[in-house]
């Protein structure tokens, strides 16, 4: 299971280099160090590694684009870190489904996992990303200065769209989730789930979810439903979605396809930022 996961993710069409750091061990790279030395995999490493730190800590993963590749860092359990280099060959949806599952068999059994992803990935050479250890080395120093790279700012580009976004419109898409959800799994399941993947945040407790998993501002909070979601609660809501996606995607076979994508509209998954449409923006 855990090879073929890997393998499946390893042979996804669009992506193009690949880079795993637990912090312990010399970290692994395919399709990027290639054309590189010792010290310019250490400036890599480093750029890497400075960019997670300086991320707020609500923010599990975020992307930039280099030249014509989309670069995405995700930060796991156990210091570990997954840098993805894809190309416009990506198919948004089925990369989603596939990298949260290898994320998530990261995490669980990091030992057996990584040994196993850098085997498999090691006997599987991709071309570099780019055409001269020049060009990939200022890549690597682009990651390494935080003047050319700012991890903030993907925080303030994707909090620019809360700061017009109503609580009513997030909780109705919210609810959207829940009852196109529940057609599967049913009410009480759904609800149990959401309770389960809720991020331990106190800004999430201006919300309340009853028993059928529906959700509303909760009682003792003085905010209405017309009034804008502060920037500052969109991580945790941000995190709260994405596991809850997460754990269904598991259970549900084409979850992303039968659910996201057929029953909530594209404004309704781009608030949640869910599914394809906030894999393009």
């Amino acid at each position: 299971m855990e090879q073929q996961l890997i393998l499946n993710f390893l042979n996804l069409p669009g992506i193009v280099g690949l880079g795993l750091m637990d912090g312990h061990s010399r970290p692994y790279f395919s399709g990027i160090g290639e054309s590189l030395n010792v010290q310019q995999k250490e400036v890599l490493t480093e750029g890497i590694q400075q960019v997670i730190s300086t991320t707020p800590p609500g923010f599990q993963s975020f992307d930039f684009k280099f030249s014509q590749q989309d670069v995405r860092l995700y930060r796991l359990d156990n210091d570990m870190i997954l840098l993805v280099v894809t190309d416009k060959q990506l198919d948004h949806v089925v990369y989603e489904n596939t990298v949260a599952q290898l994320k998530e068999t990261l995490e669980s059994d990091p030992l057996s996992t990584i040994s196993t992803f850098r085997f498999l990935a090691g006997s599987q050479p991709r071309p570099p990303i780019t055409e001269s250890a020049t060009a990939t080395t200022e890549a690597a120093e682009e990651l390494a200065n935080p003047e050319e790279v700012d991890p903030q700012a993907s925080v303030e580009e994707t909090s620019n769209r809360f700061s017009t976004t109503t609580w009513g419109d997030y909780l109705t898409a919210l609810n959207t989730l829940t009852d196109a959800t529940a057609q599967y799994l049913g009410k009480i399941v759904v609800a149990n789930t959401w309770r389960t993947t809720r991020p331990d945040d106190e800004q999430l407790n201006m919300i309340q979810l009853d028993r059928n998993g529906h959700f509303s501002l909760s009682t003792e909070t003085k905010v209405a439903v017309a009034a804008l979601i502060e920037a500052a609660i969109h991580a945790a809501l941000h995190q709260w979605v994405s596991t809850f996606v997460k754990r269904c995607t598991m259970i549900i076979r084409d979850y992303e396809a039968m659910v996201i994508e057929q029953q909530l509209t594209a404004e309704q998954r781009a608030l949640l930022q869910v599914g394809q449409a906030s894999s393009d923006e």
